[in-house]
């Protein structure tokens, strides 16, 4: 900020020393700098750069002239130097000061913002700090402490952040004053320098006018330079260009034809290979179509079979099943009895073949287990043979061995056996007959079962080392010592080792003695102290550890002896021997449990120490059912009639194995063979006895048959629902499916009385209700009892939110009643509150309701029966933006008002803005049930605001459902005169007008006086020319002309509305295919006529019979259309018409027009409305270049139209759409006559008359109009007389009182149109002397018009001397001659003939015309014109060249050294070879250009030609050579090529280049001379002269 004040004092004080003295300051300027940065200005003003003006690097060196003064051509004063300078820096200051105006300004607005922002956060802290004030006054009434010391630092803090926001407000205000001053400073300084400005303003304006007047010189040097640049180009350059574009375009044409050749062969190839591959491709697809079908064929036929294999076998299946129930319906009575018996022994063979799958699994696993221990065992016996002494020999082991596989063999084959019988016994079994009259019960489990298991237990359980029993003989004790030593000892040793080993394995026993004290008992207990692995299962493996505790009164030692033989097989003990123990100390073991079988274990684990044995027991059991009830009677005591009653008892199961049980009523069981049933079937008398018992008041509750699992309980419901008053007593039963389970008997007991209160009406009906609406009701309850009892009134849980029952609670006296109050309020939560009671599709609400007695469980019920309908209107819109509307207009918006009541609701709406209309019926009426309604709401802006409102809508309840509302009132800049138009009753192809206007009133922005054009609130429309366009939507047969425009302020624009009424394109081409159809439908119906006719003629006489075929011959076929149709058989009835598309058929075609026709005569009145916007747009400065200037769809202005259509009272018979009387394309100056033909249509006579044509035109209607009765037909004549080629077009009215005919006459005259392939010029080239030369060129008529012409010579003309007693050019350059006629022959007949000279060219076709050259002299100077004339008017001119030679080569190029005229004297002739031929000259002048000290190279050439001569001796080709070119390359020329052959008729081009040498003179001009020999038929030399210059650009 201190820097800014200081840059403002910098700059106020360079101001007040530059201004009070600008003369004298201007000395310590550095001008040159000023210079530099003015002229940059003025080029970065202008915009435009000058390489002429200031070439090179001297772009900065401008020469300073002081005081000096230059008029120019407008007397204009020029400023001096330092007066430019001044008005410079004045222009610089102020654009500084308006930039640091504008920085301190947008400091200034930023500081006020902080200062806001710093108000409104004090003014919040303020809020805080007296709430929390309040806070702490309540929590000292409180003496809430806690809060307190919260609620104190709270308030410190908030006192300490608003003195911070204090200090900030002073200093943001202190910045705020000084931001204000140095900004007012600086308007002040800016206001000092605009007055200084206004008082040098017409030396600002001269400084202006002078920039731009040096800028427009600059730009007319670069223009003139830039044109003198162009004119120096070389006309011979271009007539190079051409010849090469000439050459370049004949060998394309050339390259193109060889290329076409080519590239369709190729297309060609390419064809052929595609349709070779397109043939093979089908013969492919048809060899694997037929694959397929024959595949499909297959593919049936097999279902077919497979279907009917299918069908067969259900059948018979179905034949099977119906033959056995018919079976067991006659041999057992009771079904019921049958089907469960098949149910249970299904599961009974599933359960079977699992069991035979365990039991594969268990062998394989029992024989890799025996496997594996065999290995084992031979590698214990390897490694200490002394343990085994019963096995040391071989045959000793493999008999074991042996044994043990040829006893396991044997149980495998015993079980193979068994499964054999079983399955035996399954198909013998049989259920048993009906003709018993006891019970049966079935046989689930086989006995055989039970044999297997027994079985396994004996294969099973084996020593785990085989020998141990089971042996046949047993050595002696010496054997089994010698055995184990060996045959190398003595005898003694034998015994002395054998009684060492004795007294080892006889375990000998101590005796321990502690303090005088033995001790007995177990010298180690465990810890558990059993080893108890519970509920196992087969294949898994179980480990638990035990603790040995030394319970002796000293240290002992414990070794592990072994374990129980039965549980070898499945047990491992690891135990490690820890040496010695103390008293009291401990060691662990680790016991795994395998099991292979499912059986229980009992056994031990044997230990030995020194002072005894002891074994730790060990158990494991099986998994096994434990069954108990909690209570086996059940009371339910004393109950009402009609209470249910539930008790439960809880099944548990104490163990391990699920099972399945049955709650059921107690019936006596009865066995079935020796084994006891899994359930109990009932007979059928028991079934009998069951179905009555289902009607029993004590039953069984909804669990009856389930599964129970291990270690969890079940509670079995026990319902009791008392129906009769007395005493009930029954007995039921659990029935288990472990065999090991005992049955369970429950004994059920209870009482039922009579109830003493009912109700007169148990169904309460409120017929149809609404939300949030009260309906209340009465209800009486009589007491049939002698005591008085009291009444408690209930509501269910659900509908206590909309139902109340009132008193709750009463005492009704004996035999007497009591009234109570219903209340029903349905709220709108009822559908989700009440979703058990209410229906939400029907709406109807059942209601459970009940009433308490006391000392009585039973209620009495009744029901509440209600309609609850919904009292809602529903509204489809909640919000409704009417958008930006104009004050002229009206916005309008259909809502959708639904009763959602299946009642009649009245609405209305209330409190209407006055701007604001709804319809119908004013916004009142009465919506039936379910009825939807549309409403429209119309909204008209009264000014241009923005509006929002609401509307209401009140039902006859007095329930309010708003309508939030918004729109923008906008007032356009501009008005039209007529909103809505009204045409008259318009005929079809009739034509209406009316005029509007479109005023601009907008002429002053002052709001306070008059409402301004604006939208909304926003900005007021600028005062000034405002532009429109009308819009007209497509396909609504109107015009407005003009569509756009613009209206000054106070000013109105007329604008024409046209209103045409057409048939659509579509309407028509549609009825055109019906009457196709129609037509070929009654063609169709006569030729079956004909054929009917022609069948009953051939019954009649030879005669008749011919005369009837030659009358069916001679009979012209008639066709109802030009189109084509598509028919299968004509002569068959069963012909088909394929209509055509309706898209298809041309605008100009007589179907066309005849559909037409149709429509015109049946056209009905038709009404139509339309709606058209006016676009409003501002026109500025800013977008005048633009094509399309920016507009405001809010101020968009619209028309409503309304347009009734009548049908027209004439017609033009064979008339088009436009009715347009075409005449053609007609030559000029031609007449042609045309009639038509127009016929009234209309119900009454029409007086004609008709709109005037042009008298000047090319149309004239040639006969009078008469009046015209109902279906009268007038003929009108015109002509049509073109004087101009163009385009004639001009309508004509036929007027009637109830409608005009429009016409449109048109016409094109043609002016002949030929276009010449040769323009102006058709040069013949170089012919040799008497011989001829011939050339072609073409006529093509553009025109569709036949053309005559003619083709004249002006050397024939009669005019032609008297054209040529002119000078010539190089005598008199300023006349230009118009004689085209040159050099001619010597002779009678001319140098030039053209043939053919006259005839016709037909339209867009083409003449070729032959122009022959016949010199019978040399010139250079052949010529002649050529005039084609067409329908006698000179069309082209062209003018014929050529030039002779007499011999075979020619020069060509150059400067001209002599006259284009050759002289009338005829020169003699003499011999060339004694004459000495005259040397011929070639001047060139070659010209350098020199820029930035460069040089260019200067090139020009000239050609040498051999002349195509028609005799066969004569010779092909000539040459050339340049001598002693070296001679003048030291002057910088250079000839390329020197020396050449030239075929004939070609020619080849020399070129001459100059390059100036080294330190040549710019201004001076150099020459040199050359000679050129041409050999041919005789050899001719040339001097070639050259001159060189250097010129500056």
């Amino acid at each position: 900020m201190d820097a800014d004040g200081r840059l403002l004092k910098q700059s106020h004080s360079n101001m007040e020393e530059e201004y009070e003295s600008e003369g004298e300051e201007e000395t310590k300027l550095d001008l040159e700098e000023e210079e530099i940065s003015l002229e940059e200005y003025e080029f970065e003003e202008v915009g435009t750069e000058s390489d002429i003006a200031i070439p090179g690097d001297d772009i900065y060196e401008i020469t300073r002239v002081e005081n000096e003064e230059v008029v120019d051509s407008t007397d204009q004063k020029v400023l001096s130097y330092s007066e430019r300078v001044q008005v410079r820096k004045r222009q610089r200051n102020v654009k500084e000061l308006e930039l640091l105006l504008q920085e301190k300004e947008l400091k200034v607005q930023k500081t006020r913002e902080e200062l806001k922002e710093c108000c409104r956060r004090q003014e919040t802290l303020e809020k805080e700090k007296k709430k929390v004030e309040d806070d702490i006054q309540e929590q000292q009434t409180t003496n809430n402490n806690a809060a307190l010391f919260r609620l104190r630092a709270q308030h410190r803090r908030i006192c300490e952040e608003l003195r911070g926001e204090e200090d900030l407000q002073s200093k943001i205000t202190l910045t705020l004053q000084e931001n204000e001053c140095e900004m007012f400073q600086v308007e002040l300084e800016h206001v000092k320098l605009m007055r200084l400005r206004e008082e040098h303003k017409d030396i600002e304006k001269e400084y202006e006018a002078q920039r731009l007047l040096e800028a427009k010189r600059r730009l007319e040097a670069e223009e003139a330079a830039i044109l003198q640049a162009k004119t120096r180009k070389s006309i011979k350059d271009v007539e190079k260009q051409k010849l090469e574009h000439r050459r370049a375009v004949e060998d394309a044409k050339k390259y193109n034809q060889k290329s076409i050749q080519y590239l369709k062969e190729s297309v060609a190839r390419a064809r052929q290979e595609q349709a070779d591959k397109e043939l093979k491709l089908r013969e492919e697809l048809e060899k694997r179509m037929q694959a397929i079908l024959s595949l499909k064929n297959s593919i049936a036929t097999s279902r077919e079979n497979l279907r009917a294999g299918q069908m067969k076998k259900n059948a018979q299946a179905a034949e099977k099943q119906k033959k056995e129930r018919l079976s067991v319906q006659s041999e057992c009575e009771n079904y019921l009895q049958h089907m469960l018996q098949q149910k249970r022994l299904k599961e009974f063979e599933k359960k079977k073949q699992a069991f035979t799958e365990e039991q594969k699994n268990l062998k394989a696993e029992i024989m890799a287990k025996i496997l594996r221990e065999e290995s084992n065992m031979e590698k214990k016996k390897r490694v200490n043979p002394a343990l085994f002494p019963e096995t040391l020999k071989k045959q000793d082991k493999s008999s074991e061995v042996w044994k043990l596989r040829k006893k396991l063999l044997k149980y495998v084959d015993d079980n193979s056996v068994k499964e054999k019988v079983i399955h035996t016994s399954e198909q013998e079994w049989r259920p048993p007959s009906q003709a018993s009259e006891e019970p049966v019960t079935e046989q689930i489990q086989s006995p055989s079962i039970k044999d297997v298991t027994d079985h396994e237990e004996e294969s099973l359980n084996l020593p785990e080392f085989s020998g141990l029993w089971d042996k046949e003989t047993k050595p002696s004790k010496n054997e089994t010592v010698s055995k184990r030593l060996g045959a190398g000892t003595s005898k003694m040793e034998q015994q002395i080792l054998a009684r060492q080993l004795e007294k080892q394995r006889s375990g000998i026993v101590q005796k321990q003695v502690a303090a005088g004290r033995e001790f007995k008992g177990c010298p180690f207990y465990s810890k558990p102290d059993i080893i108890h692995f519970q509920n196992f299962d087969v294949g898994q493996t179980y480990k638990q550890k035990a603790k040995l505790i030394n319970a002796s009164y000293g240290i002992t030692f414990c070794r592990l002896i072994g374990i129980s033989d039965c549980l070898k097989d499945f047990i491992e003990v690891e135990f490690k021997p820890p040496g010695q123990i103390s008293a009291g100390m401990s060691c662990e073991m680790m016991v795994t449990f395998t099991p292979v079988v499912f059986e229980d274990f009992e056994g031990e684990i044997m230990f030995r120490t020194h002072i005894g044995s002891f074994s730790v027991p060990l158990k494991c059991t099986t998994k096994k059912c434990d069954l108990v009830v909690d209570k086996q009677v059940v009371d339910f005591g004393c109950h009402t009639i009609g209470e249910t009653i539930t008790q439960y008892i809880t099944l548990t199961n104490r163990g391990a194995q699920r099972t399945y049980f049955q709650f059921l009523t107690f019936l006596p069981k009865h066995s079935f063979g020796d084994e006891l049933s899994e359930f109990v079937i009932p007979s059928k008398k028991d079934a009998l006895d069951l179905e009555q018992q289902s009607h029993n008041e004590i039953r069984v509750g909804e669990i009856t048959m389930e599964e129970i699992g291990a270690l969890t309980s079940i509670k079995l419901p026990i319902t009791f629902v008392p129906l009769i008053p007395g005493k009930v007593h029954t007995d039921l039963e659990i029935v288990f499916t472990d065999p090991s389970s005992n049955n369970i008997l429950i004994e059920a007991r209870a009482e039922a009385v009579d109830i003493p209160v009912s109700l007169s009406n148990p169904n309460i009906d409120l017929k149809i209700c609404m939300y949030d609406r009260l309906y209340q009701d009465s209800i009486c309850a009589h007491n049939r009892a002698s005591t008085a009892l009291q009444l408690k009134f209930e509501v269910c849980e659900e509908l206590r939110n909309h139902l109340e029952l009132l008193p709750k609670t009463g005492y009704i006296q004996a035999h007497s009643k009591f009234s109570f109050q219903l209340k029903f309020l349905p709220r709108q939560s009822l559908p989700h509150d009440a979703r058990r009671y209410f229906n939400e599709k029907t709406r109807v609400l059942e209601a459970p309701m009940s009433i308490l007695v006391a000392n009585q469980t039973k209620t009495i019920p009744f029901t509440v029966h209600a309609i609850v309908t919904s009292s809602d209107f529903e509204i489809d819109q909640q919000m409704i933006d009417f958008g930006y509307c104009s004050i002229y207009e009206s916005v309008w918006t259909t809502i959708k008002l639904t009763n959602k009541s299946i009642l009649s609701q009245g609405y209305g709406f209330v409190d209407v803005p006055e701007y604001v209309d709804v319809q119908p019926n004013h916004g009142f009426g009465v919506l039936l049930p379910l009825e939807t309604l549309n409403i429209d709401i119309f909204f008209k802006a009264k000014e241009a605001r923005e509006y929002t409102f609401e509307l209401i809508c009140k039902s006859e309840i007095n329930r309010e459902f708003k309508i939030s509302c918004k729109a923008v009132g906008v007032f356009p800049p501009l008005k039209l005169s007529h909103s809505v138009i009204h045409f008259a009753a318009t005929a079809l192809n009739d034509t209406s007008m009316v005029t509007l206007y479109v005023e601009n009133s907008h002429t002053s922005q002052n709001e306070f006086t008059h409402p301004v054009p604006r939208i909304g609130k926003g900005e007021i429309a600028p005062v000034g020319p405002t532009s429109f366009e009308f819009v007209v939507p497509e396909y609504s047969y109107l015009t407005i002309a003009p569509a756009g425009g613009t209206v000054m302020p106070g000013e109105k624009f007329r604008v024409h509305l046209i209103f045409k009424p057409t048939l659509p394109d579509l309407l028509v081409q549609e009825e055109a295919v019906r009457m196709l159809c129609r037509a070929a439908e009654t063609e169709r119906i006569l030729e079956k006529q004909d054929s009917n006719d022609t069948s009953i003629l051939g019954n009649s006489s030879n005669k008749r019979k011919t005369q009837a075929k030659q009358k069916d011959i001679n009979q012209p076929h008639q066709s109802a259309s030009k189109l084509q149709f598509k028919e299968n058989d004509s002569s068959s009835d069963n012909s088909v018409f394929e209509p055509p598309n309706p898209t298809d058929i041309p605008l100009d075609s007589d179907e066309y027009n005849a559909a037409l026709d149709s429509l015109l005569r049946s056209f009905k009145e038709e009404f139509h409305s339309f709606v058209i916007p006016c676009f409003i747009t501002h026109r500025t400065t800013e977008h005048k270049e633009s094509a399309y200037p920016p507009y405001s769809i809010y101020n968009t202005l619209y028309l409503e139209v309304n347009c009734p259509t009548a049908p027209p009272p004439l017609i033009l018979i064979s008339g088009n759409k436009q009715n347009m009387v075409d005449f053609g394309a007609i030559a000029v100056e031609q007449r042609v006559l045309k009639k038509i033909e127009i016929q009234n249509i209309s119900q009454s006579s029409l007086d004609l008359k008709s709109s005037a044509l042009d008298p000047g035109g090319p149309f004239e209607l040639l006969n009078s109009l008469r009046s015209l009765q109902p279906g009268a037909i007038h003929n009108l004549i015109f002509s049509f007389t073109p004087a101009k080629s163009k385009m004639f077009y001009e309508p004509l009215e036929i007027r009637s009182v109830k409608g005009n005919l429009s016409l449109i006459l048109t016409g094109c005259g043609i002016d002949p149109l030929v276009i010449c392939s040769v323009e102006n010029v058709l040069d013949v080239g170089y012919v040799l002397a008497n011989q001829s030369r011939t050339v072609t060129f073409q006529l093509q008529n553009a025109t569709i018009l036949n053309v005559m012409f003619n083709v004249k010579l002006d050397s024939l003309s009669y005019s032609k001397h008297r054209e040529q007693q002119v000078l010539p050019a190089f005598l008199a350059p300023d006349k230009i001659s118009g004689s085209l006629v040159g050099t001619q022959n010597y002779g009678d007949h001319s140098a030039f003939s053209v043939s053919p000279i006259n005839g016709s060219i037909g339209p867009m076709q083409s003449q070729e015309f032959e122009v022959t050259f016949s010199p019978d002299h040399e010139s250079l100077y052949y010529s002649d014109g050529m005039q084609v004339e067409l329908f006698d008017k000179v069309a082209h001119t062209i003018q014929l060249k050529g030039a002779a030679r007499e011999h075979l080569m020619f020069v060509e190029g150059g400067d001209p050294i002599s006259v284009p005229v050759e002289s009338l004297t005829i020169l003699p002739t003499y011999d060339t070879g004694d004459v000495h031929r005259t040397l011929k000259s070639v001047l060139l002048t070659l010209k350098s250009t020199k820029s930035d000290n460069k040089l260019t190279t200067a090139l020009e050439e000239f050609h040498v030609g051999c002349i195509r001569s028609t005799q066969a001796s004569a010779r092909k080709s000539v040459e050339f050579t340049i001598d002693s070119p070296q001679a003048i390359q030291m002057k910088g020329f250079t000839f390329d090529p020197v020396k050449a052959m030239v075929e004939a008729g070609t020619t080849k081009a020399v070129t001459v280049s100059w390059t100036p040498p080294g330190g040549h003179d710019p201004l001076q001009i150099i020459t040199a001379t050359v000679k050129m020999s041409i050999r041919g038929d005789i050899t001719e030399n040339y001097q070639i002269i050259l001159t060189a210059m250097v010129i500056s650009t």
